[in-house]
């Protein structure tokens, strides 16, 4: 299952290449719930206005579906790649290593954070299932205009 994003231009903004990241990761992570799946692994793929492209793929801790955990992977491998200035043309995201959801495992923790942020992903997801993909999601993920 991926998710990707083509600029009109070559991009060269860090946090323009990190909002796109959490809005591939969001998109991604919503279609794994809808579809009652987990990934095990995230792939990156970055490609460059001169048609070269990086890839990077993180194997997850535990199989998941949510949101903040492939955020952080995301983020990781985009920051592991250290674009200062690169022209880039296109971000991919890809979650791999499918399986059900209800064969995986979730580590229970004693932190409420942690189901605090799993119940306002079911919230975002019944706003997104009743008026469309973009209605909500991470403030970062989309673009300030003045």
């Amino acid at each position: 299952m991926s998710a990707s994003r083509r600029f009109d231009r070559d991009e060269l903004d860090p946090d323009q290449h990190h909002r796109t990241v959490l809005g591939l990761i969001e998109q991604l992570g919503a279609r794994l719930r809808d579809e009652q799946s987990v990934a095990q692994a995230v792939t990156l793929t970055v490609t460059y206005a001169d048609r070269t492209s990086t890839t990077r793929t993180r194997t997850l801790i535990e199989p998941t579906a949510h949101t903040p955990d492939l955020g952080a992977t995301g983020r990781e491998l985009l920051a592991l790649l250290g674009l200062q200035r690169a022209r880039v043309r296109a971000i991919s995201l890809r979650a791999e290593r499918l399986i059900p959801a209800e064969q995986a495992v979730h580590q229970l923790t004693l932190d409420t954070r942690d189901d605090k942020a799993r119940d306002l992903e079911a919230a975002l997801d019944l706003a997104r299932a009743r008026y469309g993909p973009g209605v909500a999601g991470a403030a970062a993920a989309y673009r300030h205009t003045a």
